[in-house]
């Protein structure tokens, strides 16, 4: 675990040192910022809309650059030759593999604090209060759909090179809604092994769209906290596709040649 915790570290502080992910969170807080002070002659229901969108806009700028954080940790170190003297020490690679994991998670977390920082100053500017259990909830769920993003890149990172896998990321996490959208629309104007075939690709795809809790946390008043066994059950269901993704790259971790 001590090793884990000094890969993690390491790529961490690597992650902080880089320009990219100050780029993706400057952009996004300008966006952030200008939506959160947007008072449109004090209308709620346009404030509440605008905050929506910057809750969306933390979303998907935490969530892309948790995807490339992911998917270029192990072709670097492939490419640079860096994994190899780290093999050579006492370590095993479910170590390295969940110390990786472990360092793009805290980086995530790091990015999406910043984001966080912003919309509660925003919100105060704004004199709209936070539902705090709402607001608790939407945050872990976020972190549950980032760990399902970080192991679906390293996955991706040992079966294509590095732009595949960010791009085949990030389409599955933009085409979720759309395919969760359209698979409810599609059930019940197909015929029974369509709908089989639907239900299938429902459990393949991860719903990212179950796990986004931006509107009810805006819209409080009209959405009270999730309970304890939903909470629960979308916990399960976040574990079971990153352990599977984790397997998944462990596998062809295991199968790659030092």
């Amino acid at each position: 675990m001590g090793s884990a915790l000094l890969i993690a570290k390491s790529v961490l502080i690597e992650a902080l040192r880089r320009r990219e992910i100050y780029a993706i969170v400057l952009v996004s807080i300008l966006i952030i910022g200008a939506v959160m002070t947007v008072n449109f002659f004090n209308i709620e229901g346009l404030t509440k809309f605008y905050r929506e969108i910057a809750l969306k806009v933390m979303s998907v700028a935490t969530s892309l650059t948790v995807i490339v954080l992911a998917a270029r940790q192990l072709p670097r170190e492939f490419e640079n030759r860096t994994i190899y003297p780290l093999m050579a020490k006492p370590i095993s690679r479910a170590a390295f593999l969940f110390g990786k994991l472990l360092g793009v998670m805290a980086a995530g977390l790091f990015c999406f604090a910043i984001f966080m920082s912003i919309y509660v100053l925003g919100a105060l500017y704004l004199k709209t209060t936070i539902p705090i259990l709402l607001f608790v909830q939407y945050v872990y769920l976020q972190m549950l759909q980032l760990l399902i993003l970080a192991t679906l890149a390293f996955w991706l990172s040992m079966l294509f090179n590095l732009d595949a896998a960010v791009t085949i990321s990030a389409l599955l996490f933009f085409a979720s809604g759309v395919l969760s959208s359209a698979m409810s629309y599609l059930y019940d104007f197909v015929g029974e092994v369509q709908q089989m075939a639907l239900t299938l690709l429902a459990f393949i795809v991860p719903q990212f769209v179950i796990l986004d809790l931006s509107g009810k946390a805006v819209h409080s008043s009209a959405w009270p906290p999730l309970e304890m066994g939903i909470i629960l059950k979308l916990t399960a269901y976040a574990l079971t596709f990153a352990i599977v993704y984790f397997s998944f790259a462990m596998f062809c971790f295991r199968k790659r040649a030092l």
